[in-house]
């Protein structure tokens, strides 16, 4: 039996891919083949969006770019990130991305080039120093460089080498690419590129100097001789932004008197490109070479239906899933942060959904009173819950503070009542405490998308000010439901709240059509609509009625049982992902035993 879900693609990748091939008639089976080989497995994942925007290699965190040069017009390289945004795919040894895979389309054929990431602060790796590369890190770092890759072809064994360095500041002068020519040997050859780079430059926004933006260089070798120097930048921070790169670079190919057909043909036709790296290259001739990495935009998403075979929902015993508890009394999660590293993760978010999953028996009781003290100990100030306990903010935040939210606060408060940690007079408290963060003035004249569905009474996401549309959450605002019924459900009484969060989800869904790129801006912190379904899910399990139509609407987006590892939360713009290998086990074992939610006082 196969089973079905749906899944996103950028909308533009297929518009890019399909210009290049007509554009270039010999590059279609080759580049048709190697992207549908590439996009199956970031399909059949089923983290939609992130599966296009957490990669370090595109500027817009696309997994996947293409190259095009001025030293071969009719040629086109491709590189894709074989990495799946999961913790359970992350690198081992400290490294970020590990490697890359490139491939080489000409009319003749198809080469393959990897490209391998370097340890920071590890020195060059053996395989390679024999390949040219004459420096330690040491003398690199001397020197103001930091080396992040090699590429070569895996199936040559005399076939070029290069090294790819980084720059050690944001600032870069001509005397500066001087002395790192210098460093490799190559300022007989530099007069003729420095032309170039002035050219370069004064096709900027800037005034007599370099920008500031980040910078590079690269070395080819073969078989120890010199063979190109280039320097690195990245094109929409050289350029003043990605709009202006189409017409700053065809200026500058102008006047150089060459031109990029390939890269040309997919502008002539409008389609949406986020450009990346500008490459400004000498060979050891003396021949100048301008070359422009791209990807397409990843701002809009094409669904897709995805036939996956069915395996076995996870069938790890409940007693096992409990002992993953950490010593804080926490359920671990993973993230993954901007730099492309993985860290695991004690939040409370999570260990509350868990405590979502678990009734209270002999079994869970030791489990379940650990998780509370912890999610408990999150609150920052009465009635105020966050992430995080104050004395646990994880470094790799990097000092950026999260404040207390109503996510948090709702479902914290939820459980603490559930479990009898507080009393109703308590969530009563914490109710009137989130009125503070309600939505009191809505105009659907206005533009943001949050204008057209949020309803006044309705709640923010972040317990501070400025409050702003942009971010409201529905599934935030489900668990703020969830909060509210259980007020007025113990007192009795209708809470206008209750019935404007409804409206809102009808508003919401009505005008998403369900369609991805809408879903997605109905929950800008959490990574998936199947969050939103589980949690509406628990919300009916909880006796709130006329959830119905939401539910059925998102079915769409349930994740299979069988997925060990599913997406959860994400900051709004998506550089943090977290993720779960337990939370979905949890929710099945729940499922195949029905926990009843009475919010009866339990005994301690």
């Amino acid at each position: 039996m196969v089973t079905g879900i749906t899944s996103v693609r950028p909308a533009a990748l297929d518009a890019l891919v399909e210009g290049l091939c007509q554009q270039a008639p010999w590059l279609a089976d080759a580049l048709r083949a190697d992207v549908a080989r590439f996009l199956a497995p970031r399909l059949a994942s089923g983290y939609l969006s992130a599966a296009f925007n957490t990669s370090l290699l595109a500027w817009n965190g696309c997994p996947l770019e293409f190259t095009t040069s001025t030293a071969r017009p009719q040629g086109l390289a491709g590189t894709f990130d074989t990495q799946l945004p999961q913790f359970h795919c992350a690198c081992d040894d400290g490294l970020r991305f590990g490697h890359w895979q490139g491939r080489k389309y000409t009319p003749q054929g198809v080469r393959t080039k990897i490209y391998s990431e370097v340890p920071t602060g590890g020195d060059c790796p053996a395989q390679w120093t024999h390949k040219g590369m004459p420096y330690s890190t040491a003398q690199l770092a001397e020197a103001g460089l930091q080396l992040l890759m090699v590429g070569h072809y895996p199936d040559q064994a005399d076939s070029p080498v290069e090294f790819y360095f980084q720059w050690h500041s944001a600032e870069i002068t001509h005397d500066d690419m001087v002395a790192v020519a210098a460093l490799f040997a190559c300022d007989t050859a530099l007069p003729a590129l420095m032309p170039l780079l002035e050219a370069a430059r004064a096709q900027t926004q800037s005034d007599g100097h370099f920008p500031y933006t980040t910078y590079g260089f690269s070395v080819v070798y073969q078989q120890h001789q010199l063979e190109s120097f280039t320097v690195f930048t990245i094109a929409p921070r050289f350029f003043g932004s990605n709009a202006r790169v189409p017409d700053a670079l065809n200026h500058l190919l102008a006047q150089q008197a060459c031109a990029m057909p390939l890269l040309q043909s997919l502008l002539d036709k409008r389609i949406p490109l986020q450009f990346n790296v500008l490459g400004l290259s000498v060979d050891m001739q003396g021949r100048c070479a301008i070359s422009c990495t791209f990807s397409p935009q990843n701002d809009r998403f094409t669904e897709v239906a995805i036939k996956v075979a069915p395996s076995p929902p996870p069938s790890t015993p409940l007693g096992c899933l409990l002992q993953r508890q950490t010593a804080s009394g926490a359920f671990p999660s993973y993230v993954r942060t901007p730099d492309g590293r993985w860290h695991r993760d004690e939040n409370a978010f999570v260990t509350a959904q868990v405590l979502r999953t678990l009734e209270y028996t002999a079994e869970t009781a030791p489990y379940i009173e650990k998780a509370l003290d912890f999610i408990a100990a999150c609150a920052c100030q009465p009635a105020h819950y966050r992430f995080w306990p104050g004395d646990a903010h994880p470094v790799w935040m990097r000092g950026d503070t999260l404040p207390p939210d109503v996510d948090d606060t709702a479902i914290i408060t939820e459980l603490l009542y559930k479990f009898g940690r507080i009393s109703l007079d308590e969530v009563v408290n914490t109710l009137a405490t989130l009125s503070a963060y309600q939505i009191q003035r809505v105009d659907r004249r206005q533009a943001e998308p949050q204008c057209q569905w949020a309803e006044c009474l309705a709640f923010y996401t972040w317990m501070k000010e400025p409050t702003v549309l942009a971010q409201v959450d529905c599934c935030v605002n489900t668990n703020a439901l969830i909060l509210i019924a259980c007020v007025s459900k113990a007192q009795n009484r209708v809470i206008p709240a209750f019935a404007r969060i409804l409206t809102q989800f009808d508003n919401a869904l009505a005008w998403s059509e369900n369609q991805y790129d809408r879903i997605n801006q109905l929950i800008p912190y959490y990574a998936h609509p199947n969050e939103w379904l589980a949690t509406l899910h628990y919300a009916a399990r909880c006796g709130i009625t006329h959830l119905t139509p939401f539910i059925a609407a998102l079915e769409k987006w349930r994740l299979p049982a069988s997925q060990t590892e599913i997406p959860l939360y994400r900051r709004h713009d998506g550089q943090y992902l977290w993720t779960s290998t337990e939370l979905n086990a949890f929710r099945q074992l729940a499922l195949s035993h029905p926990i009843k939610d009475t919010y009866e006082h339990l005994p301690h």
